[in-house]
């Protein structure tokens, strides 16, 4: 599936982003959620960092596929989850 990139305000976490999109005059919604994950609280250690935030992603909701994950901002990290249909 191509991709195209949309700049959205933080949102903060489990905020859940609505889009309909037509194509080729059919309408298809697409459900993405963002997550403020707090991947500091195992402290500075960045192999226990990364390992928290491996378990975050591999234990989220099924019905979720993972998206894209961005920059930290401090100790929050945000993480892009679709929606599967």
């Amino acid at each position: 599936m191509n991709q195209i990139c949309i700049h959205i305000p933080s949102l903060g976490v489990k905020r859940t982003i609505e889009l309909e999109i037509k194509i080729d005059g059919k309408t298809r919604y697409m459900n993405y959620r963002v997550e403020s994950l707090d991947w500091t609280e195992d402290g500075p250690n960045h192999e226990a960092r990364i390992e928290r935030l491996r378990r975050f992603v591999r234990d989220y909701d099924t019905n979720w596929e993972l998206v894209h994950i961005g920059m930290p901002d401090g100790a929050l990290i945000p993480v892009t989850f679709r929606q599967r249909s």
